[in-house]
């Protein structure tokens, strides 16, 4: 009996660090597996801010480019340059100049017709006209931060 036990004892001991070295094994394994998922998280995050600053560096290459164009072009014909710089301002005053007589008109031509002041404001200023002013005002004056808010959100 005690030869048995003696047997069982040695052959459990035996068996005991390869038990251990799999056990410690399996916590290598876990760490290791850890760290490279934190490793895949750094370099998702660590390209995701090298996609912004590429953005951002072509941003600037293309305000650079845009002012030196510009500059050549006023360097070369100041009336050229004056014109091709006043189209969009043109553009937009001619916009709201037409608008303002589209609207000033009906207003005049209802209140002549016997409709009374408030509907008749209420009549030449709807949704559609907010929408046209909103559109307007944020494309002359917020275009390029709506730009950055959609990078930064999306």
């Amino acid at each position: 009996m005690l030869s048995l036990l003696g047997a069982a004892l040695g052959f459990g001991t035996s068996v005991l660090p390869s038990i251990i070295d799999l056990f410690q094994q399996k916590q290598k394994d876990a760490q290791e597996l850890k760290m490279l998922e934190a490793k895949g998280k750094y370099a998702a995050q660590l390209s995701e801010l090298k996609l912004d600053e590429l953005d951002a560096k072509a941003d600037i290459a293309e305000s650079e480019g845009i002012y030196k164009s510009m500059a050549a072009a006023n360097a070369k014909s100041g009336f050229a340059a004056a014109l091709s710089g006043s189209v969009r301002p043109v553009i937009t005053y001619l916009f709201v100049g037409f608008y303002l007589f589209v609207k000033i008109t009906t207003f005049l031509y209802a209140l002549g017709n016997g409709v009374d002041f408030q509907l008749a404001v209420q009549s030449i200023y709807t949704d559609q006209d907010n929408l046209l002013f909103t559109s307007v005002v944020s494309f002359w004056f917020g275009s390029r931060q709506f730009a950055k808010l959609r990078k930064n959100n999306g």
